[in-house]
């Protein structure tokens, strides 16, 4: 079950024609880790995941990988926060949204939350671009210099890794068919 689940990652990054799937899928996991969880935006993004057009099984590891980080990013996240939430413009418009039914769920006038998505939501273009231009660095460079490497040629002949690789094959081959 581990394996193919790595198989499934490692057929993700590599296999979709696309680079921008799995950049959208980092981008987006970015903005759920920069959400604080446990309130309705977040389940809402993260559903968001499984409905748009992303490589699902590397948005989840990225959040499950920067999650951990994102605690640290309180303090700057409170302050953003705090400068929408308060700013003359908008309070208006943030009362009347809390006044809406199932919004005061998502705890959008929490300043860390709204800090998280606003920091999110202007990450997002940069990070899109930046994992988009990483990915296809890794596609044309990374992995055809690592499978031709003798360390990976020797390490391919243990059974276990033999397995996960014709499970990434068989993975790779149904991303392939899918399209």
């Amino acid at each position: 079950m581990i394996v193919g689940w790595i198989a499934r990652i490692i057929a993700g990054l590599y296999s979709n024609r696309k680079p921008g799937e799995v950049a959208a899928a980092v981008s987006t996991a970015v903005v759920l880790t920069l959400v604080p969880g446990a309130n309705l935006l977040w389940f809402a993004l993260f559903i968001l995941i499984f409905f748009v057009r992303i490589n699902q099984a590397v948005a989840l590891v990225f959040v499950a990988v920067l999650a951990p980080f994102s605690a640290a990013a309180d303090p700057w996240l409170h302050r953003i926060g705090h400068a929408v939430l308060t700013s003359e413009g908008l309070t208006g418009a943030f009362t009347a949204l809390y006044n809406v039914p199932l919004l005061p769920f998502t705890r959008f006038n929490n300043t860390v939350v709204m800090g998280g998505l606003v920091a999110g939501l202007a990450l997002w273009l940069p990070v899109f671009f930046a994992s988009r231009a990483g990915v296809m660095r890794v596609r044309l460079h990374l992995i055809p210099a690592l499978a031709a490497s003798k360390p990976v040629q020797m390490i391919t002949r243990i059974p276990l890794v033999s397995r996960l690789a014709g499970a990434t094959r068989h993975w790779i081959s149904v991303y392939q068919a899918v399209r």
